[in-house]
């Protein structure tokens, strides 16, 4: 009989890989717990044997690991014929931990050896971190072995990657299954929890040489009677919250495999990234205390637990910068995390604004414990958001829900919109090209996803475009990580903006400062104050602009789209005045009339009216100018920044004020027609761009229906310059806001001719002849005249 065991067990081991043992020891294991709830005890006593012969090929090396795992089975089997749930659920996790463990320390050891086939062998029998939308399985270790056999590694390095690939996906597994606990007793479901705490301890002792080698061994002894002292009230059924908050005091701070710079970088982009998400998805899905939308609950929750995971990853540095703050911020997400799922549940829906509120409090902490190199890092995090909305894009296709995939489309737009595409505008102009193609109008083979979605085009087709994006998208990221973004068209079309409107406030105080000669002279000083006062004010206005803008920024595109449209109302009015000469010929003989009756003026006590009056229209003249060019600057603030838009308006604020001092120093000398026509053709341009951006900015949001013009391939700089996209909701608004601009001018001047002749063909004396009142001051004169 021993001899036939003997060889049975040697037939086994040759005839089936390791892995595959152990695959079989595992679905016996878990047919053993099914048959025991079915009520058939007979049945999963024999899914027991099944497992110990698989047992004896997956651990025939390790004898001293074997006989745990056997122990381990003898307990399934007095569970189950006592009829004992928890001991069988807790048996069965101490069996696969144990084979985890021998697996994890064979696969480093052979590794270190330079044994590639037993290295592979073990690795086959492994577990990753529990995947989330944000995470994908880790083969840092695969990658490891192969470089090791391509002779790019040496043994060791290769030893020292698996061990950390190893280690850090059963630090998750830990962190999972003490949390997994606490749900489970938050359930009443005492055999999921103890089958929990098992695992705990198991995975726990992969990881006690890395905890021993950081604490020491007698810190790893208090851990060790700890979960001890967690399964055994596991399994009695009993509470667990002492036990459960001493071993997260334990192991607070810890982790088994130290993250490097660049990948807590990335947690911390993460972190910021998607606490920001939360309130509002959250938002979206609650009205008046009421669950409204189910799915935006559930997007709240899953960016919820993205931040959970973050947070884990980076809690060992956390803590060692400030404990307190730490555990605070700990808190926090543990108590929005309840919040959803009660909101989930629907027992009780918090309101939207406590979500916020607990989320602002969150982002604060994070802002005072992030060190500066990680207050960057979320702009790498979009991409991760990208790729999970992409996923939901994908999901609500097949399921023929395309109201859903096109709203996904255009969040996963709008989150590469308003982070990476700004960077990569400046490094790498054709990829963003490419990037917005996939989404947008298509790119080369590939239709965009607009296209796709409208016409319900097959999943095949969806998944070959959303292929190439994934592609552009990494590249995309590899880029941006490669170097600083250089944003050269927001400078240059803020210091145009500025430019042109400061180049106008200029003219007209040229124009009010041409008689000011002589004794009239002084009149200048008041007038320029007034200019000072409206330069404080507009920078004023700035702010109250950015506080307000920021503080409605959830708002995102729309609001940029607001803002835009403002902005080409605004312009249309201006550049209808400027074509039909009323903005410059009324304009400027109202400001004269104002003037000299300023010059005429009496004291005011100490200060003279004349003083106050020139003041008052020093300010006037130029605060419109600078209150228009705040709104202007808003869209671009949007897109770019502060920061970026504020270089664009130094540079144009320099260009306006060595105009203003050469239009002193020579006066009347200057073209001031000729300089008023050319900046008016100027301000068209920008007109013309910016009617472009705005539709495609409304395009963006779902405001207006997107229709590629077929065929039509437009370079980068088209769209940045000239705000041309192929598409022909915009192309033909340029043209029509073109049309409205030139249309009025051309009509202005026909009925302004037919006034002329009208007037010429009117006999001497007639009322259409008016004579002009004689002006005394031959400059006043001129500038009325122009």
């Amino acid at each position: 009989v021993a001899a036939s065991l003997v060889l049975g067990a040697t037939a086994m081991s040759a005839e089936a890989p390791r892995w595959s043992a152990a695959s079989d020891l595992r679905t016996a294991l878990s047919e053993a717990e099914t048959e025991f709830v079915l009520g058939s005890p007979d049945l999963a006593h024999a899914r027991v044997d099944r497992a110990r012969e698989a047992l004896t090929v997956v651990l025939e090396d390790r004898p001293s690991a074997r006989r745990t795992a056997a122990d381990a089975l003898d307990a399934a089997d007095a569970g189950i014929a006592a009829g004992d749930g928890r001991a069988v659920g807790a048996a069965r996790a101490t069996v696969w931990t144990t084979v985890l463990r021998a697996a994890t320390e064979e696969a480093i050891r052979a590794t270190r050896r330079g044994d590639m086939d037993t290295a592979h062998a073990w690795l086959l029998v492994r577990e990753f971190r529990p995947p989330t939308r944000f995470s994908r399985a880790a083969a840092d270790a695969t990658l490891a072995l192969d470089a090791l056999a391509a002779d790019r590694l040496k043994p060791g390095a290769a030893a020292a990657i698996v061990r950390a690939d190893l280690f850090d996906t059963y630090d998750g597994r830990l962190r999972a299954a003490l949390a997994g606990i606490r749900e489970a007793k938050l359930a009443d479901f005492d055999v999921r929890a103890a089958e929990a705490a098992a695992a705990a301890r198991g995975y726990w002792q992969i990881l006690r040489p890395a905890f021993g080698q950081a604490r020491g061994a007698t810190r790893a002894a208090e851990v060790d009677s700890a979960l001890a002292a967690l399964l055994t009230r596991s399994l009695a059924g009993a509470p667990v919250g002492a036990e459960l908050r001493q071993v997260d005091a334990l192991l607070e701070g810890f982790r088994a495999a130290p993250l490097s710079e660049d990948e807590l970088l990335r947690r911390a982009g993460q972190l910021d990234r998607f606490l920001r998400l939360v309130p509002i998805e959250y938002g979206r899905g609650v009205s008046d205390g009421k669950v409204t939308k189910d799915f935006e609950i559930q997007e709240a929750i899953t960016f919820r637990d993205g931040a959970a995971a973050a947070f884990r990853d980076l809690e060992p540095a956390l803590i060692a910068r400030d404990s307190r703050a730490t555990r605070t911020l700990d808190g926090l997400i543990v108590s929005l995390g309840d919040d959803l799922a009660n909101a989930s549940r629907g027992t009780v829906v918090a309101p939207a604004d406590d979500v916020d509120a607990a989320t602002a409090s969150a982002l604060a902490l994070t802002d005072d414990l992030f060190p500066k190199a990680w207050k960057d890092a979320a702009k790498t995090a979009d991409f991760d958001v990208i790729a999970a909305t992409l996923d939901r894009l994908e999901a609500a296709a097949a399921a023929g829900d395309w109201a859903v995939a096109e709203q996904a489309r255009l969040e996963a737009y709008g989150v590469f919109e308003l982070g990476p595409e700004q960077r990569l505008r400046g490094l790498a102009p054709s990829l963003f090209r490419e990037v917005e193609g996939y989404f947008w109008y298509g790119e080369g083979e590939f239709d965009g996803l607009v296209q796709l979605l409208k016409r319900k085009a097959s999943g095949a087709e969806i998944a070959a475009t959303r292929g190439a994006l994934d592609q552009a998208l990494v590249a995309s990221e590899e880029r941006i990580g490669a170097g600083p973004g250089s944003r050269a068209s927001i400078v240059t079309n803020s210091a145009i903006i500025v430019f042109r409107e400061g180049l106008e406030g200029v003219l007209i105080l040229a124009a009010l400062m041409a008689s000011m000669v002589g004794a009239q002279r002084r009149f200048r000083r008041p007038l320029l104050g007034g200019v000072l006062l409206a330069l404080v004010a507009s920078a004023v206005t700035w702010v109250i602009a950015q506080t307000l803008l920021g503080s409605l920024a959830g708002w995102g595109e729309k609001l940029e789209a607001v803002v835009s449209l403002i902005a080409i109302g605004v312009l249309l009015l201006i550049l209808n005045w400027f074509y039909h000469r009323v903005y410059w010929q009324e304009n400027l003989h109202d400001l004269h009339t104002k003037k000299k009756r300023v010059l005429s003026g009496a004291s005011v006590g100490i200060i003279s009216a004349q003083a106050l009056g020139l003041v008052a229209l020093g300010f006037s003249s130029v605060y419109r100018e600078g209150f228009e060019t705040v709104l202007f600057l808003q869209a671009l603030t949007l897109e770019a920044g502060a920061l970026t838009v504020l270089q664009g308006v130094l540079i144009g604020f320099a260009g306006v004020v060595g105009v203003f001092f050469l239009v002193i120093s020579l006066e009347r000398r200057l073209p001031h027609k000729k300089m008023l026509i050319a900046t008016g053709v100027l301000i068209t341009w920008v007109l013309v761009i910016l009617v472009g951006q705005t539709v495609q900015t409304m395009q963006k949001v779902g405001w207006l229906a997107v229709t590629p013009v077929e065929g039509l391939e437009l370079p980068y700089w088209s769209g940045v310059w000239l705000g041309l996209y192929p598409t022909w909701e915009g192309l033909l608004s340029q043209v029509a806001a073109t049309a409205v601009v030139l249309g009025s001018y051309f009509g202005a001047e026909a009925l302004r001719r037919r006034k002329r002749a009208r007037i010429l063909e009117a006999p001497i004396g007639s009322p259409a002849v008016v004579t002009p009142a004689p002006v005394a001051d031959t400059r006043d004169r001129d500038l009325v005249q122009l």
